[in-house]
């Protein structure tokens, strides 16, 4: 198409009116048609542009390396519609960088070819996916350190099982193969009731978040504990679409509380046994035996013995030793009736 096929005043409509700015170069390079669009995106006023290179629109370090590309593409011109090829960076009036996207094609004129050149400020969408990139990085940061302290699992709105991270297989014993597509119960352990279970998905389902201790069953037959937080993803009808499982094992702590309450069990059996020895305490005045909560007569050192702790060494006290001896006609040491006195006297 010729340029002179169109009057001016219908070409200049056209570049006006276009949604993008528009800039028209002929083979030096030279700016020879700009749109008011051109004129709000690069700050500078129409007949500032006019006559100069459309290398003053970049950043003057890539300003040499333009100059090639340029080149080439005169020599071999063809189409490159927006969004095709490399994005550049535009210079405002004013300094400031902006991100640029640039659509290319060649008019034929009378007076030669001109590079027909739609330019888009995409500054804003360039930030939006910078951030969106950031915050993709983030998030893989987060589940690659979830991943490494929690078993996470997610299952569709079935409780078909669509992701299994690598703690879940180890501590299931199941292959990453052997668990997507089954439900949970692939790892019932037996122990808890249907209602448990029936709580947790009213719980769900209804778009809470439900909480609590399971012990599961491994592939292997062995038993584990885990804590679970199951986190119900709604979608827009207002159902679940997904749930995210994630657990931490507590098998260790279960373990020390199952063997705490045994040992607790065992003490209180052990101390219901245990009688202290206080309140009337009945003994005989004539053979000092003692009568048991039965009403059964025993020696003290036996009653002693079954309701404490306490072992017995047998002797005699120095009265019970005067007696003796007297009876077997010996004689009665001094220090022993000494000793008689003292016990009588204190």
């Amino acid at each position: 198409m010729m340029i002179a096929e169109i009057s001016d005043e219908k070409f200049c409509a056209l570049l006006e009116f276009a949604p993008d700015a528009m800039v028209l170069t002929n083979r030096a390079g030279e700016i020879v048609l700009a749109n008011a669009q051109a004129e709000a995106m690069f700050g500078y006023r129409r007949p500032e542009l006019l006559g100069q290179g459309i290398e003053m629109l970049l950043p003057e370090r890539f300003r040499r390396g333009h100059l090639g590309y340029r080149a080439g593409y005169v020599a071999a011109p063809r189409a490159r519609p927006m969004g095709v090829g490399k994005k550049l960076l535009g210079l405002r009036k004013n300094g400031e960088e902006f991100a640029l996207e640039i659509c290319l094609n060649q008019l034929k004129t009378d007076h030669g070819p001109l590079t027909v050149s739609a330019l888009r400020d995409i500054s804003e969408r360039v930030r939006a996916e910078e951030q969106l990139l950031a915050a993709l990085r983030e998030l893989a940061d987060f589940k690659a350190a979830l991943d490494e302290h929690a078993i996470l699992a997610i299952t569709d709105p079935q409780g078909l099982i669509t992701y299994a991270n690598d703690k879940f297989c180890h501590i299931s014993k199941y292959s990453r193969a052997e668990l997507l597509g089954q439900d949970h119960r692939i790892l019932n352990s037996g122990l808890h009731p249907k209602e448990v279970f029936r709580d947790m998905w009213a719980t769900i389902g209804s778009g809470k978040v439900w909480r609590g201790e399971i012990r599961n069953r491994a592939k292997d037959g062995t038993f584990y504990w885990v804590h679970a937080t199951i986190v119900p993803f709604m979608g827009e009808d207002g159902k679940p679409r997904q749930y995210v499982a994630i657990r931490t094992e507590i098998t260790k702590r279960k373990q020390a509380e199952e063997d705490r309450e045994r040992l607790i069990q065992e003490l209180t059996a052990a101390l219901a046994e245990v009688k202290t020895l206080s309140g009337l305490l009945p003994i005989c005045s004539s053979c000092k035996k003692v009568r048991d909560d039965s009403g059964y007569w025993d020696r003290i050192e036996s009653y002693i013995s079954r309701h404490s702790s306490a072992t017995f060494s047998h002797g005699m006290c120095p009265d019970c030793a005067i007696k003796v001896l007297e009876d077997a006609g010996v004689p009665i040491p001094e220090e022993l009736r000494v000793s008689a006195k003292k016990q009588k006297s204190g």
